[in-house]
């Protein structure tokens, strides 16, 4: 609570400054000091809970409308003005002298009120977006606007914000916002010695092409529908988590294929059938009641996500601080009352309402519980009913439209939110006139930049990452006060410091151990039905331990009990399968390590070892891992190729999801249809829609997005869009896990240039068997343990070690000859700093 006040604190602060330095110093403004001095003072009894004598003192037009007695104000003429009058001579409001206004607010109320009635909407009707409406420009053209309006704010208000962040910091950042991970340390080494002015540029656009980037904000997305805890149907638990991670995927997919926002909300509002073959179905179900879909609740889910307003309170009766009456959520509800469901159905024709167009506000509200209420568009016009009309799409038709005032701006508010920890309105889901926005201009930029371009996320992404705003540093002279830290993050002059989300976390720890359930459960046998039954899942198990404060990704809740479980959970003192990876794989120690090497080695006293050391010989080949359905991934040298063929041997109607072609040190899937590649087969299994050659490279995962053949065997074929060097190909038969026949057991994968000459580069000779690869010896040199220190620090923290952390490192393997101790040892204190745990 304390935090929250202070932030509070600093937000008004901040926003007083910016606002006056636009505007004489001394001029009220009703958002800004006349509506919180009413809130304070005499909305209880002229609110929208109550409202004595008639009159409503939320809105501006309510007190011009005024109550029994007239108008409440006249711009210009405080003296005449029955609400001065009232408040001057200490009758409102009521009650003893600790309720009275002191002499600073009525001052504050009479100046404003003979000023004329400013507004801070009216000042900001008329900002400067500084870029023209109805037009998409370039994101780079986007970004200098978006600097533009926060360093003229910053200046006025006196405040110099933070400078470039450095590279790694940035190569950090980026990855875990777009992909929700870190970078592995091929990918952080090729970044960081690339010699390009436009390499961020480039890896942002490599990024918002991987599925990883439609998984990371699929899953966001959902967490941001879920309530806190999932609904349950009765004793025997059924929570329904898969439903809920298959409306992630299914929000993911359409991420990926950068499909409108638009396009998204109407699949979302307007469905119908069930989960199994529609997972947004869930959406109805999760922001219902106990599982069931209710018309209210669909409502305010609707208002908060989809247009950034705060419908709850009006429920039961009008909003005592905010401009929503009880008739508008009901009308609003009303569009969705005609449907019924749970998350895992929805049908319409057999909701609450008794026919379409209506509803009845229920006996549990606080007043007018039992009157029926008429469909309308919130601030719009009475709707009227053609037929039995699944009433959803009209109000998606209202909702999308370009005039629409609130669907993009709540959008790019919320993509603001993830990227910055903080709205440009905060709370992200409460535009009101108490709340105006930080940055009015910057907002107006965005939101026509984002209605331009046919609400592309993917465009709204660019224009902001590419923006020197988010790519400022979190670091603080350590003399900066509380105040002007807290201001500089308010006007977004810093880039705040965040917490891994639990998924970033799992995720990045699975990458640098290998894949791992990583299950902290115990007494797992002892589980029992019930509620407590989804702790039989450990990732889940891993969100709960880990889970973040979803409205401020600032707010360190990463406590003792989570600490002790990084610092003690034997899956992360045991050692690492891609420790073991990088080890049978081992490079030749690059220039700069054996430079660097020169200087410690004489420093440390190297062990002997109990067993002589080998001599150095020619690595043994790369033995792959059993084929798995979900994703196998084939590395070989690097090679120009345009085509890539990958032929099954052996198996009836064999299957792939997904066929995946990369280039050397790059996340970027070449064979993706977006990028310009083409997909081709031998042949299809005819009568299934949901087979198609298609999918092999439409970014979509799972069964229902795959290709079979239509003969014993056969081969898929990648075109890429141009001679690429790669050097990788992924594959699998369902990367959803949900089935496994018709796998591939027997394959071999050609490439060639022209489409005529094929070259073998990988087969299933390469595969081992079924059971895991035998555990490497590990005998570290001055050179190797330099080598793989340099790997986990660019594994972790997206960096290489400096001087001084590579010769503490040196020391503390060379104290055994145990080599996979000694790195198991360098990973563990990694893992457990703040520098890893933190996105800077």
């Amino acid at each position: 609570m304390v935090k929250t006040r202070c932030t509070l604190f600093i937000g008004l602060a901040i926003l007083t400054q910016l606002t006056a330095a636009h505007h004489a110093a001394a001029e009220p403004l009703l958002e800004r000091d006349v509506l919180p001095l009413l809130a304070r003072h005499c909305l209880g009894c002229h609110g929208g809970l109550v409202k004595e004598g008639g009159l409503d003192l939320r809105t501006l037009p309510a007190m011009l409308r005024g109550g029994e007695t007239g108008p409440a104000i006249i711009a210009g003429h405080a003296a005449k003005s029955t609400l001065w009058q009232r408040v001057a001579s200490d009758e409102m409001p009521a009650g003893d002298e600790r309720e009275k206004l002191s002499a600073e607010e009525k001052a504050t109320l009479q100046r404003w009120i003979d000023d004329g009635l400013p507004t801070v909407s009216e000042r900001q009707q008329n900002v400067d977006p500084l870029l023209p409406a109805g037009v998409q420009h370039a994101p780079q053209i986007v970004s200098k606007a978006i600097d533009q309006h926060l360093g003229g704010l910053l200046a006025a208000a006196k405040l110099k914000p933070s400078p470039r962040t450095a590279d790694e910091a940035f190569l950090r950042r980026v990855y875990l916002d777009l992909t929700g991970h870190v970078p592995n340390a091929e990918h952080a080494a090729a970044f960081l010695d690339r010699d390009d002015p436009q390499r961020r540029a480039r890896l942002i656009d490599t990024l918002l092409m991987t599925p990883d980037f439609g998984e990371q904000f699929g899953r966001t997305w959902r967490d941001w529908v879920m309530p806190p805890e999932l609904p349950s149907t009765g004793n025997a638990g059924g929570q329904p988590h898969a439903e809920a991670k298959a409306f992630g995927s299914w929000l993911g997919q359409k991420f990926v294929a950068n499909v409108p926002w638009d396009k998204i909300t109407r699949d979302i509002l307007t469905v119908q059938g069930e989960t199994k073959s529609h997972p947004q179905v869930i959406f109805f179900g999760l922001v219902g009641q106990g599982g069931q879909t209710t018309a209210d609740g669909s409502a305010r889910a609707a208002a908060s996500l989809f247009m950034g307003v705060q419908l709850q309170c009006a429920r039961c009766h009008d909003d005592p601080y905010r401009d929503w009456s009880q008739q508008e959520h009901w009308a609003l509800a009303a569009f969705f009352g005609w449907s019924q469901g749970d998350f895992k159905k929805i049908e319409i024709g057999k909701g609450p309402s008794q026919k379409p167009g209506e509803i009845t506000i229920p006996g549990d509200a606080f007043k007018n519980a039992g009157t029926t209420v008429l469909t309308s568009f919130l601030r719009g016009a009475d709707f009227s009913v053609k037929g039995d009309e699944d009433l959803r799409k009209s109000f998606v038709d209202w909702l999308v439209a370009k005039e629409n005032p609130y669907f993009a701006r709540s959008f790019v508010n919320r993509l603001w939110f993830y990227l910055f920890s903080r709205g440009i309105v905060n709370p992200i889901d409460d535009f009101r006139e108490l709340n105006p926005p930080s940055h009015p201009g910057l907002l107006k930029l965005l939101t026509q930049e984002f209605a331009a371009s046919h609400y592309n996320i993917k465009h709204l992404f660019r224009c902001i990452c590419n923006s020197l705003a988010y790519q400022r540093t979190s670091w603080l002279e350590p003399a900066t006060d509380e105040l002007t830290r807290g201001a500089l993050t308010t006007a977004f002059g810093r880039m705040p410091l965040r917490v891994m989300t639990a998924d970033m976390l799992y995720d990045s720890l699975k990458q640098v151990y290998g894949e791992s359930t990583l299950d902290l459960r115990t007494n797992v046998e002892h589980t029992t039905v019930g509620m407590s039954a989804a702790v039989a899942d450990p990732h889940l198990e891993f969100q709960r331990r880990f889970s973040t404060n979803e409205e401020d990704a600032t707010d360190f809740t990463h406590g003792v009990a989570q600490m002790l479980t990084l610092l003690n959970h034997p899956r992360l003192l045991g050692g690492s399968q891609a420790v073991d990876t990088y080890w049978r794989n081992l490079p030749s120690p690059s220039g700069r390590q054996l430079q660097l090497l020169a200087k410690l080695e004489r420093q440390i006293e190297w062990p002997r070892s109990e067993k002589p050391i080998p001599v150095e010989t020619t690595p043994e080949p790369i033995v792959l891992a059993a084929i798995n359905p979900k994703r196998n991934e084939d590395p070989f040298a690097a090679v120009k190729a345009q085509f890539v063929r990958f032929t099954i041997e052996q198996g009836s109607q064999p299957c792939l999801d997904e066929l995946e072609v990369y280039g050397p040190d790059s996340p970027l899937n070449l064979a993706l249809s977006a990028s310009g590649a083409i997909a081709t087969a031998s042949s299809l299994l005819p009568g299934y829609p949901i087979h198609q050659i298609a999918h092999l490279n439409d970014g979509l995962h799972g069964n229902a997005h795959s290709w079979i053949s239509n003969e014993d065997g056969g081969w898929a074929q990648i075109k890429l869009a141009a001679a690429r060097t790669i050097n990788r190909v992924a594959w699998g038969r369902d990367r959803e896990g949900r089935y496994q026949d018709r796998l591939a057991q027997q394959y071999r994968i050609e490439i060639s240039l022209d489409g005529k000459t094929w070259t073998k580069v990988s087969d299933s000779s390469r595969r081992g068997p079924n059971q895991k690869p035998e555990t490497p010896r590990i005998v570290l040199t001055p050179a190797k343990a330099l080598q793989m220190i340099d790997w986990l620090y660019l594994s972790t923290l997206s960096r290489r070690p400096t001087e001084g952390e590579a010769k503490e490192a040196l020391a503390y393997t060379a104290k055994t000859t145990d080599g996979r101790k000694a790195l198991a040892g360098v990973l563990w204190m990694l893992i457990n700093r703040s520098e890893f745990l933190l996105v800077r």
